[in-house]
């Protein structure tokens, strides 16, 4: 569950931010995958589900699961991958923002990111009802020092252009895998989630599973106090635990 309140004086600090964004590519294995929104065409196909720029505002959306609209790409595939081993996600484009002389990335440096793994059958993962109780979580990242309003959270690193690097737990079944990564703005009033989805083949030597106890749907994953970024619920302007279940698989692997 979600402790959390970032003081307004957020607002006053940051002006709101127009773009948003999403992962462009991934490196997975030593291997580059185009992102879903960088294919021009049906037939080169991608490891990434559909999404757009404006994430998801309500706790409800069916689309917090994978972003809109979640759906996987016309040629959609696996990017195979050792248990154990790096997704790396890049969110930068060439192109430059209209704002700074810099390439353009993820449009938010505040607030936490979390990623969510859901094991597939043998079959796929194309038809899996993405709102179902599914999702473990195997990652997060959140404020690293200072305070809400004017800390330092891992989200900046984004911003500024560094890639995103999720580990896959090391004990994981081998098989196929949707994997959800998660980008919560908290700088723009309202939360703001950003989730995507990706398709993955896993490989290795493991043999573990999550219990049932420890998965999640979305929504459903997280308690209403999300709604407003700006309430102080109580606690200290120092301490921020990440939305979710405390249970994170693979965290000891």
């Amino acid at each position: 569950m979600l402790r959390l309140a970032v003081a307004s004086a957020f607002s006053s600090l940051l002006a709101v931010v127009n773009a948003h964004g999403g992962a462009m590519h991934y490196i997975i294995d030593r291997e580059v995958y185009t992102g879903n929104w960088d294919i021009q065409n049906n037939t080169e196909g991608s490891i990434q589900r559909q999404w757009n720029w404006g994430g998801v505002s309500k706790l409800e959306d069916p689309y917090l699961a994978c972003g809109n609209n979640g759906v996987p790409h016309a040629n959609s595939y696996y990017a195979p991958i050792v248990a154990g081993n790096i997704v790396t996600a890049n969110y930068s484009l060439d192109t430059k923002s209209e704002e700074a002389e810099r390439p353009w990335t993820f449009g938010h440096p505040y607030g936490a990111m979390l990623a969510y793994m859901a094991a597939c059958p043998k079959e796929g993962c194309e038809s899996v009802d993405l709102n179902a109780p599914i999702w473990f979580k195997v990652w997060e990242a959140g404020l690293i020092s200072g305070t809400w309003a004017n800390g330092y959270w891992a989200m900046k690193d984004v911003y500024e252009g560094a890639e995103l690097n999720i580990s896959t737990p090391a004990s994981l079944r081998p098989g196929k895998y949707i994997l959800r990564h998660e980008m919560l703005n908290l700088q723009t009033g309202p939360a703001q989630w950003f989730p995507q989805c990706i398709q993955l083949e896993v490989s290795g030597s493991g043999d573990s599973l999550p219990s049932t106890e420890d998965l999640v749907a979305f929504p459903g994953a997280y308690d209403n106090d999300l709604e407003k970024s700006f309430t102080i619920k109580g606690g200290s302007p120092w301490f921020y635990v990440t939305h979710g279940k405390d249970t994170q698989f693979g965290k000891d692997d």
